[in-house]
C-alpha cells in the first residue's frame, strides 16, 4: 500500500519550487500549493504545486506533483500524471518530484513525454561519497594588547590659550580623558582615540613584545574638554605600550550541518543544494 504522508512533503517542494524560481529570469505570477484546476474532461484536478509565470509576454503555467512515498514510483503513476496534464486546457508543463526515487519504466516513461523527474530530500550517506564533508581549519591570529594609554597635551598651548582667557590666574582644573574624538582646528574629527591607539600596531602580521609606541599628530589636533570657559586642548600625541601576541584554533567544519535538502533532476543528474532554513516545513 502507498504511504504519503500528505501535506508537509507538498509544502517543501513548493518553498523550494519558490526558491528556484524567484531566481530564474522570468516574472512570476504565482506559486501556490493545493490548488484543484478544472479539466477539459469536467474532472476536477488536485495539484499539489501550482506555479504561473510569464516570460516574453507570454503567460505559462507548470503543475508539480509531489509524492513522499516509502519506494519508488513506478511507471502507472507518471502515465497517470501525464494524464491529468493532458486533461488540463493550455497544456501546462509537468513536474515530478518523490523523496525515494523511480523506477526505471518510470524514468524511460517520463523521458519520453519530456516529464522532468526530480528527487527531494535530506542529503543520505550516499550524497557525501566522493564530497568533502568537513573541513579542518587551523586559525593563526595575531592579538594586539594596547596599555598604558597617554595623551600628550601641548602645554605651552595651554598656557597661551589660558592667558589669552584670562582664566588660569584664577584657577581651573582640565581633565584629559583617554576615550575622547580628535578636531581639526576647523572642528573637523580626524579620529578617536581608540583609532589612533590601532595604528600603533605592526602592519604586518607579526609578534612584539611590549614596547612602548607614539603617535605625534602632524598637524594641530583638539580635544573638546566640556568647559564653557576652556572648550578644547591641543593635543601633541598619543603614547601607548603595544604588545602582539600569536593564538592558534584548530576547529572543524561540518558540512552537513548546513545543507538541508537536495533536488535532484533525475533525468537530466543535476543537483541543486539548499542550506537549513527554519522557515522551512513550517
Amino acid at each position: 500500500m502507498v504511504t504519503n504522508t500528505g501535506i508537509p512533503y507538498e509544502k517543501l517542494t513548493q518553498q523550494i519550487f519558490d526558491r528556484i524560481v524567484n531566481q530564474d529570469s522570468v516574472d512570476t505570477i504565482k506559486v501556490e500549493h493545493n490548488v484543484h484546476l478544472q479539466g477539459k474532461s469536467s474532472v476536477t484536478h488536485q495539484i499539489d504545486v501550482y506555479w504561473e509565470f510569464e516570460k516574453g509576454g507570454i503567460k505559462h503555467s507548470v503543475i508539480v506533483q509531489a509524492k513522499d512515498w516509502t519506494y519508488a514510483v513506478n511507471q502507472g503513476e507518471l502515465f497517470k500524471f501525464k494524464c491529468v496534464l493532458d486533461d488540463l486546457p493550455g497544456q501546462p508543463k509537468g513536474i515530478f518530484v518523490t523523496r525515494t526515487g523511480y523506477q526505471s519504466g518510470a524514468r524511460e516513461f517520463a523521458k519520453h513525454h519530456e516529464i522532468p523527474l526530480y528527487e527531494l530530500g535530506e542529503p543520505t550517506d550516499a550524497y557525501w561519497d566522493g564530497t568533502i564533508k568537513s573541513i579542518d581549519v587551523t586559525l593563526s591570529m595575531f592579538v594586539p594588547r594596547y596599555e598604558d594609554v597617554k595623551l600628550v597635551p601641548d602645554n605651552d598651548w595651554i598656557d597661551k590659550e589660558g592667558k589669552r582667557l584670562q582664566i588660569l590666574e584664577r584657577g581651573i582644573e582640565i581633565e584629559i580623558p583617554n576615550n575622547v574624538t580628535f578636531y581639526d582646528e576647523n572642528g573637523q574629527e580626524i579620529g578617536t582615540v581608540p583609532s589612533i591607539v590601532a595604528s600603533l600596531a605592526p602592519l604586518e602580521p607579526q609578534e612584539m613584545i611590549p614596547t612602548k609606541k607614539t603617535h605625534t599628530f602632524d598637524k594641530p589636533a583638539f580635544i573638546r574638554t566640556g568647559i564653557l570657559k576652556f572648550p578644547k586642548v591641543k593635543i601633541n600625541a598619543v603614547g601607548a605600550t603595544v604588545s602582539v601576541s600569536r593564538s592558534i584554533e584548530d576547529f572543524s567544519i561540518d558540512i552537513g550541518d548546513f545543507v538541508g535538502f537536495v533536488l535532484k533532476n533525475v533525468i537530466e543528474d543535476d543537483q541543486k543544494v539548499f542550506d537549513k532554513d527554519t522557515n522551512l516545513l513550517k
